[in-house]
């Protein structure tokens, strides 16, 4: 799998409103997807486990939709995205790093 075709995005805590930055982030996926039109995303939300489960769980499958309906918005066919059950990341760490989604072209 080439840089290009795989996305990280992180998100402010508690949001699901897309990051300024992608767009960007996403450009490598949303060409990759457009050269090879057999391709599908695979989108992954990602939380941590302070909180809620299922709280955590809602918030992390919205910012995988926002990712999803900005994919439609480009034109990329939604039988081509799919969307992978919301995922704990364990283990503390940078809370941040465990507020993202992933993007990647198969």
């Amino acid at each position: 799998m080439a840089a290009s075709d795989h996305a990280k995005l992180y998100f402010d805590l508690g949001s699901s409103q897309l990051p300024a930055t992608a767009a960007g982030d996403l450009a490598g996926v949303l060409a990759a997807l457009n050269a090879r039109g057999d391709s599908k995303a695979r989108i992954s939300g990602f939380h941590d486990e302070s909180g809620g489960a299922a709280t955590n769980a809602e918030i992390a499958k919205q910012r995988a939709q926002a990712v999803k309906q900005w994919l439609q918005e480009q034109g990329i066919a939604s039988e081509r995205i799919e969307m992978d059950k919301p995922a704990v990341t364990e283990g503390g760490g940078d809370a941040s790093e465990a507020r993202r989604v992933e993007v990647s072209v198969e």
